[in-house]
């Protein structure tokens, strides 16, 4: 997907594969890549994270799994979000709704957001993460024109809005859980 996205798209485009499926076989397995990191950055580099006034707070083992646990569901919520948001946009944009699509654009569109999240294990290279996510923002781009039948002149402003409100439902979400944190 990374390094060829447009004979990538086209095989997904041409699998038949449930999306559930999808989400069980690869979206599980590599949204555990950036929760993993994470858990294993706080043990290793804690005062990246904290001051050192709070670092052995930080390592205490419920608060790193819960880190975990919060990276791996923002994960799997993320594609969730981001296929809801392409599925129900869709006839905006010239292409009709269907759940699949939508879910493997965003599924499979994430990958480099996942692969990076291996920087995690050194919480300070989370600077990284953007890079990634422009990435990401490409192959949803072209996710949708092959996956979607979006038309090349629509794709850019298709996947514009849908970052613009996913990453709104996203800042509105983790400020209603805030409410629930240490």
């Amino acid at each position: 997907m990374i390094v060829s996205p447009t004979r990538e798209w086209a095989s997904v485009a041409a699998d038949r594969e449930p999306w559930l499926a999808v989400a069980l076989r690869y979206v599980l397995p590599l949204a555990a890549v950036p929760a993993v990191a994470w858990m294993i950055g706080q043990v290793l580099f804690p005062a990246d994270l904290v001051t050192w006034a709070s670092a052995s707070r930080a390592r205490a083992p419920g608060t790193i799994a819960r880190a975990g646990a919060i990276a791996f569901c923002g994960s799997i919520l993320w594609v969730t979000v981001l296929a809801g948001a392409f599925g129900a946009l869709a006839p905006l944009f010239g292409a009709r709704r269907d759940w699949g699509r939508s879910w493997k654009v965003a599924a499979y569109g994430t990958t480099p957001l996942w692969i990076a999240g291996v920087l995690l294990v050194k919480p300070v290279l989370v600077g990284v993460v953007p890079i990634a996510m422009l990435h990401c923002s490409y192959l949803y781009y072209a996710g949708l024109q092959i996956v979607a039948g979006v038309k090349q002149s629509a794709a850019a402003e298709y996947v514009g809005v849908v970052l613009f409100l996913a990453l709104a439902a996203s800042t509105l979400l983790g400020a209603v859980l805030a409410v629930w944190g240490p």
